[in-house]
């Protein structure tokens, strides 16, 4: 992995190389003391991660992602900076993968740089860097911001009811989930719900955050290209809300009902990305080794982008949590989600499933595969209880 750290401070540049001269890392790393050293470095060689201050002068941080944002989409952008003016720091909101705060300790550095080094080789061929880097935020359902918008300005807005109305929509919850879990707001939770992760940004965030959606020019979805973005997120929405009834049903934690209605919601974001980049080259991806009249996908190639790998990938290099991002990866493989405990993976196989049923009814082959994994899981016979509690409360 080559990650390349940006600041005008020499003792903070020194700092960094001492921590990785004694990690048990295999990284090569370098240094720029501004961002058009850094820059000129990018145009010489590759860098898989970047690593930046914000408030330097000439060239401020947010500007720096910016540019690199267009000249190198494949190379993760990482913050590591204290204090910045509120402008700066909405500027970096969009550019931006993660945010870390200084001062950082050693162990979050290494964290956070091992994992997305390690999201990078599990979803990663150079397209994939290079498709999801380029995002900023997703396309939202028509109408969403406008409404977001007016409660955020209202005299009695509410902050849970701003979070209600993101929880309606994978592209707006996923840039929320972005913010709320990093530490650009001061703040340093783990956040599974829009809910918390808007309250956790606060309302004035919020505000500045929509403006921002409101005015940049976001992904569009092609015309011609038959998605309709209306009925992806009723899907989203209804494999969110069978996903945390089935958690409910079991008795399963909050936390987990978070995790499969959150995962529910964003578990088809990669279609977004590749309805949006129709004009990448996408290997078809089959079902050839469950037959084809299954629902189940197999694994793909490490070469092949799927939707699975692009959601996966995107949400991963955002920094949500790494539940969610498996369960994006696994839903339609559940051969591979976690056997050792209920997970949120596991929850969101089922509840596409039972979302799909009524449009396409389920193929022998595919009520196999979902009982063999629910079987393994200690879960026999429970898939026609789940149905009937979803069917009853609708």
């Amino acid at each position: 992995m080559r990650v390349m750290f940006v600041d005008d401070e020499p003792q903070v540049l020194r700092a960094i190389s001492r921590m990785l001269d004694c990690a048990d890392v295999d990284w090569d790393f370098g240094t720029a003391s501004n961002g058009r050293e850094a820059i000129g470095a990018l145009q010489a060689n590759d860098v898989d991660i970047l690593v930046t201050d914000m408030r330097m002068p000439g060239m401020d941080g947010a500007t720096l992602l910016d540019h690199v944002s267009r000249q190198s989409p494949g190379t993760s952008r990482i913050i590591l900076s204290g204090q910045a003016d509120r402008d700066t720091m909405y500027r970096a909101a969009l550019p931006m993968h993660q945010f870390l705060s200084k001062p950082c300790d050693a162990k979050t550095l290494r964290d956070v740089l091992a994992r997305t080094d390690a999201i990078r080789n599990a979803f990663g061929c150079a397209d994939t860097h290079r498709v999801v880097g380029q995002i900023s935020s997703l396309p939202t359902t028509p109408g969403l911001l406008e409404r977001v918008v007016a409660e955020v300005n209202s005299r009695n807005g509410s902050i849970q009811k701003v979070g209600a109305l993101i929880a309606c929509d994978p592209g707006l919850t996923a840039k929320t989930l972005q913010l709320a879990n990093s530490a650009m707001f001061g703040y340093n939770g783990s956040e599974y719900s829009a809910t918390q992760a808007a309250r956790a940004i606060g309302i004035d965030a919020m505000q500045a955050l929509v403006a921002m959606l409101e005015h940049f020019s976001p992904m569009e979805i092609p015309e011609g290209s038959g998605f309709c973005i209306e009925q992806h997120a009723a899907h989203a929405q209804r494999v969110a809300r069978i996903g945390c009834k089935i958690a409910q049903t079991e008795g399963w934690s909050i936390q987990l009902q978070r995790e499969a209605y959150t995962a529910g919601l964003l578990h088809d974001i990669g279609r977004l990305i590749s309805v949006c980049h129709s004009r990448v080259s996408r290997p078809l991806v089959g079902a050839t080794a469950l037959g084809s009249d299954s629902f189940w996908r197999t694994e793909v190639g490490i070469d092949e982008i799927c939707d699975d790998k692009l959601g996966a990938y995107l949400l991963g290099l955002w920094g949500l949590p790494s539940e969610i991002v498996q369960a994006v990866a696994l839903h339609q493989r559940p051969t591979e989600c976690p056997l050792d405990r209920p997970s949120a993976a596991a929850v969101v196989c089922a509840a596409d499933c039972i979302a799909h049923e009524r449009s396409d009814p389920w193929s022998d082959r595919d009520i196999e595969h979902c009982e063999d994994l629910l079987s393994r899981l200690g879960l026999s016979g429970r898939l026609n209880t789940w149905r009937t509690a979803v069917t009853d409360e609708e």
